[in-house]
C-alpha cells in the first residue's frame, strides 16, 4: 500500500514539474483552449470559429503562471488545475478572473487543434486523441513524448467515430456524455475503455461530415489553390454548415437528392435556388454560395463517406 501511495504521489509531482520544461501544452476552459507551443500561445473558441482565434507570445514565466501578451490584452495561465485563468484587459496590471481551467494537458507536437481527452485510471494514463481529417493519433504524454498509437477512421454513426489500428478498433464519442470503447480488431471481446474528460471539436454533433484536404477557387475561368482544408456537416435535420477559411458558415438545406454533374452522378444538397453543393463519388464537393465565394472547389474527400450516404438516401433511411 505504501509503495502505491509513494507511485502516485511520484506521478503527482511528475505532472506538476513536466509544466515547467514542456514547450507545448493544451489549457481547456469552458467554450475553449489554449494551445501552447514553446513561446508561441494560441486559443480557440470552437463555438465561434473554426480556426485560431488570437495569438500571444510568452514573456515571462514564474512558477505558477505562465503570462502572455498581445496587441489587446495579457494573459496569464496557470501550471495547475486550481488556479485561475487571469486577463489584464488593458495592460496596466489589473488582473481579472476571466476563466477557470477544466484540463490541463501536456501535449507531445502535431496537435492540430481538435482534441477528443480522456482518463483510464491514473494520473499516468490521462491523454486524448487528435483529429487529422480521417487519420486519429493517440498521445499519452506522461508515458511517452512521442505519439502513443495512430489509426485510421473506418466507420462513423450517430454516437461515435470507429478507428481501427493493427491491434485494436477504438470508439471514439462524440459527446461527453458517452465514453470510449476498446475492442480487440477481431471485434470479439471488448477489451476496456476510457472516461472521456472533454471533447472540442465542433463537428462532432454532425452524422455525416466530409473532410476535404484543399480547397479551389475558380478565377477568369481556372481554378486556384488555397491550400485550405475544409468541412462540409450536416444531418437529416436540414441543418448544414460548411467550415472554409477559418470560419463557419450555417445553413439550413431544403432538399437532398441523387442528381448529376457534368453528366456523372452526384449528391445535391440544395439550400435554395441560388445557393448549392454537389458531393460526388471522385471525392470533391462543388460548392456554388454567395456567401463564400461562388464556384469552390473542395478536393481529396472520403468516397466511403459518400457511398453510405448514397445507400441511406436510396433506401430511405435518411429522412427529413
Amino acid at each position: 500500500m505504501k509503495q502505491k501511495i509513494l507511485f502516485t504521489l511520484l506521478l503527482t509531482a511528475f505532472a506538476t514539474l513536466s509544466a515547467f520544461a514542456q514547450k507545448s501544452m493544451l489549457v481547456a476552459y469552458n467554450g475553449g483552449y489554449f494551445v501552447k507551443n514553446d513561446k508561441e500561445w494560441s486559443e480557440y473558441r470552437p463555438a465561434d470559429r473554426t480556426g485560431r482565434w488570437s495569438s500571444y507570445k510568452q514573456y515571462k514565466e514564474s512558477e505558477e503562471f505562465f503570462y502572455l501578451k498581445n496587441k489587446k490584452c495579457r494573459v496569464a495561465i496557470p501550471k495547475i488545475e486550481k488556479d485561475k485563468i487571469f486577463i489584464d484587459r488593458e495592460k496596466e496590471g489589473k488582473w481579472e478572473v476571466v476563466y477557470t481551467p477544466l484540463n490541463i494537458y501536456t501535449l507531445c507536437p502535431e496537435s492540430e487543434g481538435v482534441f477528443y481527452c480522456y482518463t483510464a485510471g491514473d494520473i499516468a494514463a490521462r491523454g486524448y486523441f487528435v483529429r487529422d481529417n480521417n487519420i486519429w493519433r493517440e498521445y499519452r504524454p506522461l508515458m511517452k513524448r512521442s505519439r502513443w498509437a495512430e489509426f485510421k477512421q473506418c466507420d462513423e454513426n450517430k454516437n461515435f467515430f470507429i478507428v481501427e489500428s493493427k491491434h485494436n478498433t477504438v470508439y471514439i464519442p462524440k459527446s461527453n456524455d458517452k465514453n470510449f470503447i476498446i475492442k480487440k480488431k477481431d471485434n470479439s471481446s471488448w477489451q476496456g475503455g476510457y472516461t472521456t474528460t472533454a471533447i472540442y471539436d465542433r463537428s462532432a454533433k454532425y452524422r455525416y461530415n466530409f473532410y476535404f484536404q484543399q480547397t479551389l477557387t475558380a478565377k477568369r475561368k481556372k481554378f486556384e489553390e488555397s491550400g485550405e482544408n475544409a468541412r462540409v456537416s450536416f444531418d437529416n435535420k436540414n441543418n448544414l454548415v460548411i467550415a472554409v477559411d477559418g470560419k463557419h458558415y450555417y445553413f439550413t438545406y431544403t432538399s437532398i437528392e441523387i442528381s448529376e454533374l457534368g453528366g456523372k452522378e452526384a449528391i445535391l444538397i440544395t439550400i435554395d435556388k441560388k445557393n448549392r453543393l454537389y458531393l460526388t463519388d471522385s471525392n470533391t464537393c462543388n460548392v456554388e454560395c454567395k456567401e463564400i465565394g461562388k464556384n469552390r472547389l473542395f478536393i481529396g474527400g472520403d468516397s466511403k463517406l459518400y457511398n453510405q450516404l448514397k445507400a441511406a438516401l436510396l433506401s430511405g433511411t435518411f429522412c427529413l
